[in-house]
């Protein structure tokens, strides 16, 4: 819908008004305020929404991404028979971020199954929905297995879980189960799970009497969030159409209105607007920056055609930040989505 701006006169201030042939009302220019000016009973200027407007939802589209999340103390369980190096705990025989192969290992020759479990590190990056949780270990066998001997081990809310069996083969090769939800509560996980999460393996002879060994164990935690950063989206805000009539000077200031609202969601916000014709146009940079700090910005056209449009858009350049990649942590009331008013006042040299 059309709108059409009358600024009016701020209280306190008192302007002359000279009215010339009839046909125009123009006031004086203050330093601090304006009348509206009017063309035969209309405005100077008139704005209309553009029709294709920034998508402000994009900052919220959610990106896959994966932490991961490696021991970094001992779990409730540390009955796997044998470590090597002796010196140390087995946490620390499987923590690497590169597998070491026979440098560091925990094994096991026992027929019957030993587990481990190992304390991980709380999660950081990692933010919004969580799709799954992936245990991985690197192992091998001394010998030809005629079984299994390898299975990912977790315990989550007080419960233990085990992956299926692998058979595995003679040099180190890497082995995985996968959790989409928490098998205990059989929902979505949470990350205070996640940071409650102990994870581990199960290890047995391969073959009779022969080694399997455990040189790596980690967990992949994927997961959605919006990115914490980036550009902001582009594109027109405001068609502006001096009237057909008017041969003086305009100047456009536009306010950002909401920032109440916008900076429970943002820790930054930066919107390049650029007028065409503008005075600002012509320069470098050519656009101003409306941010959450300024609260506006003001573009002045001159010498402009009479009757023709001119569009005020979002450009290059723009960037944000949120507050968080999990948006139950922001205030009540939040948005993403800028809200702006566009105010056409005649121009005072």
């Amino acid at each position: 819908m059309k709108r059409k701006f009358r600024l009016q006169l701020m209280l306190g201030l008192v302007l002359a008004m000279v009215i010339t042939s009839g046909l125009y009302a123009f006031s004086y220019l203050s330093a601090t305020a304006t009348m509206g000016v009017t063309v035969t009973g209309a405005d100077i200027a008139t704005y209309e929404l553009a029709t294709t407007q920034p998508d402000w939802d994009f900052i919220l589209t959610p990106v896959t991404q994966t932490e991961i999340l490696r021991p970094d103390a001992a779990g409730d369980e540390t009955n796997i028979s044998s470590q090597y190096p002796d010196s140390g705990e087995h946490w620390d025989k499987v923590y690497e971020e590169t597998p070491d192969g026979d440098s560091t290992y925990v094994y096991t020759s026992s027929s019957a199954w030993q587990e481990d479990l190992y304390s991980i590190a709380d999660h950081s990056a990692g933010a919004g929905t969580i799709n799954y949780v992936k245990v991985y270990m690197e192992c091998r066998a001394d010998a030809s297995p005629t079984q299994t001997s390898v299975y990912a081990h977790i315990k989550t809310n007080e419960t233990e879980y085990n992956g299926s069996e692998a058979t595995i083969t003679t040099s180190y090769a890497t082995y995985s189960y996968q959790w989409n939800t928490n098998p205990q509560t059989l929902t979505d996980w949470t990350w205070d799970e996640i940071d409650a999460l102990q994870i581990g393996v199960g290890l047995r002879e391969p073959t009779a009497e022969q080694n399997t060994n455990c040189t790596q164990v980690y967990v992949e935690v994927s997961y959605e969030a919006p990115l914490l950063s980036g550009d902001v989206p582009m594109d027109d805000l405001f068609d502006i159409t001096p009237h057909s009539e008017f041969t003086g000077d305009l100047a456009v200031r536009v306010y950002l209105t909401n920032t109440g609202d916008l900076v429970k969601a943002y820790d930054s916000l930066n919107i390049n607007l650029y007028l065409e014709g503008s005075v600002e146009a012509g320069e470098t940079p050519n656009y101003r920056t409306l941010a959450l700090e300024n609260g506006w910005v003001t573009f002045n056209l001159k010498d402009f055609t009479p009757g023709n449009t001119y569009t005020l858009s979002v450009t290059t350049g723009g960037d944000y930040e949120l507050v968080s990649r999990d948006t139950s942590e922001w205030e009540e009331g939040w948005t993403v989505t800028p809200e702006f008013y566009c105010q056409i006042v005649q121009r005072g040299e």
